[in-house]
């Protein structure tokens, strides 16, 4: 890390949120796939900390709690799964029903955070059970007979193919016996193998959506089972479609896989020419930890994309061979999305920065990195106490493709 100087960090962001909401209607679509899910999110207050605290007493719930407690004592976020089908089910017992439900799925959310923006999205989606429809944006695209349809007009069929995602909001300062949650973050608990959506009628206008679309985003590997070759075949297939009808930025958002072998295979999947993760992830995917930029160069002349995007709780990077002017823009589109969305608590079009934000002044430093590579890197707008931080970096990822895709 290196201490820069110090910009008009405020100002910058209120220029970027003026640009993006201004510009958003006449942006060109943004294509999202391929995973999409239920949440049903627990906000962590004192007394079910307490609860979780008290490891319950099942074998398997107490493994689970003691697993979700390491990760947070030790300030870490994330997600862990359980095959357990009944896990949903001992969550509610255990802490009550959840606040509320919404969309999982980085695809989903980024249609979401589009939406409240006024952009467009078509989303991939081959769950269309009632369950599934309820929580996706009304405005979000699906493709249906031949055409672009509004998420809202799609009649519901089927029933869901995945257990609901269990999802535990801590903040930062919330204490139980004596034990005081040190950073605001988020669990995710997954109880089973996901299916990506593998919407065939999503992939047979492809061609044609990609030739009037800004940029593709793919995701979901992380959900597969190791045997599952079909969704991996049905991803490569989209993307290798987006490419050949000639679109520019196919962004692989890549996330928590079960181990480092699984996410190297996902990032070789290719032919993506933007990939993008958290800072962690890299350090996994790198299999150790050093200067980000280096380790983000490696991983784009090893996956051969042309640009790999870091997002940490303070600041984003970018390395790339493009104009550094341009990605450090797309990066500020993202942070203010993402930090709009953790001082609202969901999507929101009012991007302007909180007026208690703070701006780090330690952060990997921008510029030449050789062979034509750079380096670019902002600060975020970081609140030490969000009201959310379900979805920010799925929110940051559709900051960052709006930036793409406008006129």
């Amino acid at each position: 890390m290196t201490a820069v100087a110090t910009a008009n960090w405020p100002d910058a962001y209120r220029e970027t949120a003026r640009r993006l909401i201004s510009q958003a209607g006449s942006a060109r679509p943004v294509l999202t796939g391929a995973s999409a899910c239920v949440d049903a999110i627990f906000a962590m207050d004192a007394g079910r900390f307490a609860r979780l605290l008290a490891r319950p007493d099942h074998p398997q719930g107490a493994a689970l709690a003691d697993r979700v407690l390491a990760r947070i004592t030790a300030g870490r976020g994330g997600e862990l799964v359980t095959r357990w089908p009944a896990g949903p089910a001992w969550i509610r017992a255990l802490l009550g029903e959840p606040d509320r439900h919404q969309v999982g799925g980085t695809g989903p959310q980024a249609s979401w955070a589009l939406a409240a923006a006024g952009a467009r999205s078509v989303l991939a989606l081959a769950d269309r059970s009632a369950a599934q429809l309820a929580v996706i944006d009304p405005r979000a695209g699906i493709c249906a007979a031949g055409t672009v349809v509004p998420a809202g007009a799609v009649a519901p069929h089927g029933q869901p193919a995945k257990l609901p995602h269990c999802i535990l909001e801590f903040t930062a300062g919330i204490a139980a016996d004596g034990v005081t949650i040190p950073r605001s973050s988020r669990i995710i608990l997954r109880f089973g193998d996901e299916p990506v959506e593998c919407d065939e009628q999503f992939l047979a206008l492809a061609p044609s959506l990609a030739a009037a679309a800004g940029a593709g985003l793919v995701s979901g590997l992380n959900g597969l089972p190791d045997a599952d070759r079909a969704g991996r075949a049905w991803v490569f297939e989209l993307i290798r479609a987006w490419s050949r009808a000639g679109l520019r930025v196919i962004h692989h958002e890549l996330a928590e896989f079960p181990s480092a072998p699984r996410l190297r295979e996902a990032a070789a999947l290719g032919p993506a020419t933007s990939a993008g993760l958290s800072l962690s992830e890299l350090f996994t995917l790198a299999g150790s930890r050093g200067d980000p930029r280096l380790l983000a160069r490696d991983a784009a002349v090893r996956y051969g994309v042309g640009r790999v995007i870091v997002h940490a709780d303070e600041w984003s990077l970018s390395v790339h061979r493009d104009d550094p002017g341009h990605q450090r823009d797309a990066l500020l589109a993202g942070n203010a999305f993402a930090a709009a969305r953790a001082r609202a608590g969901q999507p929101t079009a009012d991007l302007e920065p909180a007026a208690d934000a703070s701006y780090t002044e330690d952060l990997p430093s921008g510029g030449p990195l050789g062979d034509g590579w750079h380096a670019a890197c902002v600060p975020a707008p970081h609140l030490r106490r969000p009201a959310g931080t379900v979805g920010l970096g799925d929110t940051f990822v559709a900051g960052v493709l709006l930036a793409e895709s406008l006129p």
